[in-house]
């Protein structure tokens, strides 16, 4: 495992929280979109990659397009796992449009609102993870576990959640 943080006292907690596994898992403090790089392909050619930025800058979202794009280029047959965060703001749906418009065969994409949006536009009111080659029993997994997710994760009457694919 190959965990990249940036933020100093997430570094901190990351190596302290992993200290007991240095043999099968390496903290470094470096930015994950180039550092993942170095890690493409595995020599297992099996690889889960799992990309959380904190999207502060508007850019993230491109970013995660071109990593992803080049991942699968390297790594075609990763599973790639993209949260994001759900936003009033075009850019998080404009990243999910770009990432579904690659020459992805099978891809998945689940959301979990858990209130209504903030009446000023602000704020994050859910989230959702990206899929690239999904677990082929991940689709009904999620149309399982939803419902019961969102149920105990709601705080107001508009929570729900959606999944798209394409498998």
């Amino acid at each position: 495992m190959r965990l990249f943080e940036l933020h100093p006292s997430d570094f901190k907690l990351l190596t302290e929280n992993f200290s007991d596994n240095e043999k099968q898992s390496k903290v470094l403090h470096q930015d994950g979109f180039t550092g993942i790089k170095a890690c493409l392909p595995p020599p297992t050619k099996r690889a889960i990659v799992l990309i959380d930025p904190p999207y502060e800058i508007k850019d993230d979202y491109e970013i995660v397009v071109e990593t992803i794009k080049d991942g699968l280029k390297r790594f075609a047959t990763g599973t790639y796992l993209i949260w994001y965060p759900l936003l009033q703001r075009p850019e998080p749906q404009l990243m999910i449009k770009n990432l579904s418009h690659l020459n992805i065969a099978n891809w998945l994409n689940v959301t979990l609102s858990v209130q209504a949006p903030a009446s000023d536009g602000f704020g994050m009111y859910g989230s959702g993870m990206f899929v690239i080659n999904p677990p082929w029993v991940l689709p009904k997994m999620l149309e399982e576990i939803m419902p019961i997710l969102t149920k105990l994760l709601e705080q107001d009457e508009a929570a729900k959640f959606h999944l798209d694919s394409q498998i």
